[in-house]
């Protein structure tokens, strides 16, 4: 029986605890409302402030309100909401003052609002000195407003870059202005006007093309640190192919093209001046000191027939040493010969170009170019390396008549082909070899390569004409370089190759 009254009892509590208690926590809230937090009072106008503040429970009551200043109760405020004017002292001091509010609940719950004021007393008769403000930090103004990044001027038309801009600071004044066009100091710099803006006029007299830099450097005398602004421009020259003119070779009538290239005259067509005709399988292994005359893929000995075929009507003939320097000059002249007084077969009041004539025109032509990616030369050995990259081979050679260049990537350029600026109209005319290869042909790289005589010779070391080496433009012009080759060790005197005659 004593068994089942405590199981009795144990359910009655387990009931009564479960029974949810729902009333809820007491929470307290106050706040003063006045003055606001920071607020300044001049206690040589103000002899009291007013104080309000507000409060509130949740559930219950309020049991007591509890106002201080600077750590005194306020006896006066027992109860919120409320507004109460605090009287100040006849000897206030000035500075900070501390406001609290407490109120508390029923429940033993209290919260607690602060303010904090400050006190002052201005001077009678006197109004407070102003604070000085600040000196704003130096700021630098540096740009250059024309010309503009990546604009591109034609030289063939322009002749003056107008460059301004603005040097200038907020405070202060401007302690370094520096002006640079392409790396060099404009001296004296331009003059600042009042606004700091600046104009000057940059000539391109001479200029070469390509890339311009223009840089602005600016300082002032409150910053230790150089404000730089920069832009590049691009320089180009338009080239308008020179007006071809004629004149006529009284040996045999025939008339040439030619166009005048800076200083210089050139023929715009190879040399056809055939008196004879002669066939490189015959002739051409015995023929030292002798003058000898081809035809590109021409082998043969009828004169008519020779002068008919469309490759001597397009490429002239193809001279042996001696018939291109004439047999009273068979030991040519110096590389730096300007002229290079050798007539050879060239017309009456023409002669064979030297090393250096050939030189000054290509130094002309690359002048009046743009720089350009990939190799310059492709040397004998198979190798590349940059050499003032500057297209003249398509600026010379004939935009027909030459096979696609194998440089690829590395000489872009070239892949455009010939485009026949100057209208010299070089066209890939070939050679005719001291020896006929494995297939049987005299005739070689007729389709990449245009090789012309000039009038140095250089000795190989004996005495036998088959050891003299003539030295030729080698102006290989050919399609795997932007620039024209001259060899080294010189080329057999009794192979064929073509000439260009210079006007004396």
């Amino acid at each position: 029986m004593k068994k089942y009254a405590f199981l009795l009892v144990a359910l009655f509590t387990l009931w009564a605890c479960s029974d949810d208690d729902t009333t809820p926590q007491q929470e307290v809230t106050c706040s003063i409302t006045a003055p606001a937090e920071g607020t300044i009072i001049d206690l040589a106008t103000a002899t009291s402030m007013t104080i309000k503040g507000e409060g509130a429970v949740n559930v219950g009551e309020i049991e007591s309100v509890t106002l201080k200043v600077n750590g005194k109760s306020v006896s006066e405020v027992t109860k919120v909401p409320f507004s109460y004017d605090y009287t100040f002292a006849a000897d206030q001091a000035i500075g900070d003052m501390k406001i609290e509010l407490t109120v508390k609940g029923d429940a033993g719950k209290e919260k607690t609002a602060t303010a904090n004021v400050t006190l002052k007393k201005t001077e009678s008769g006197t109004d407070p000195e102003p604070e000085p403000d600040p000196e704003p930090e130096q700021e630098v103004t540096c740009e250059i407003t024309t010309p503009t990044s990546g604009e591109t001027f034609d030289l063939a038309t322009v002749t003056e870059l107008n460059i301004t801009g603005k040097a200038a600071v907020n405070v202060g004044t401007v302690e370094t202005f520096i002006l640079k066009v392409g790396g060099v100091e404009i001296a004296p710099a331009p003059a600042l006007a009042e606004d700091g803006t600046f104009s000057h006029t940059y000539a391109l007299t001479d200029q070469l093309t390509g890339e311009l830099s223009i840089e602005l450097a600016v300082k002032g005398d409150k910053t230790a640190t150089v404000k730089i602004a920069s832009v590049a421009v691009t320089l180009t020259r338009t080239v308008a192919p020179p007006t071809a003119e004629t004149f006529t070779d009284e040996r045999d009538g025939h008339v040439y093209k030619y166009v005048t290239i800076g200083t210089q005259s050139w023929m715009a067509e190879n040399l056809a001046y055939l008196p004879k005709i002669n066939d490189p399988v015959v002739d051409q292994d015995a023929c030292v000191g002798d003058p000898l005359y081809f035809v590109l893929n021409y082998s043969g000995s009828n004169l008519t027939e020779a002068k008919a075929t469309k490759e001597y009507k397009k490429y002239g003939v193809l001279y042996n040493w001696w018939a291109a320097m004439g047999e009273q000059n068979a030991v040519g002249s110096e590389a730096s010969a300007v002229p290079s007084g050798v007539q050879g077969a060239c017309p009456k009041g023409w002669h064979l170009p030297s090393k250096a004539e050939w030189q000054i025109l290509e130094e002309y032509v690359a002048s009046q170019l743009p720089d350009v990616d990939g190799n310059g030369e492709y040397s004998d050995y198979g190798t590349t390396w940059e050499h003032d990259c500057r297209n003249v081979w398509g600026a010379l050679a004939s935009q027909t008549g030459w096979g696609a260049t194998s440089m690829g990537e590395e000489g872009p350029e070239l892949l455009k082909g010939g485009q026949d600026i100057y209208g010299m109209g070089i066209a890939s005319s070939g050679n005719v070899s001291h020896v006929a290869d494995f297939y049987g042909s005299w005739f070689k790289e007729t389709d990449k390569t245009a090789d012309f005589w000039i009038t140095n010779l250089i000795t190989n070391g004996g005495n036998d004409y088959n050891d003299y080496w003539a030295a030729t433009v080698n102006w290989s012009v050919d399609n795997k370089n932007y620039r024209p080759k001259y060899s080294t060790y010189g080329t057999r005197a009794k192979m064929g190759l073509v000439v260009r005659c210079v006007k004396d």
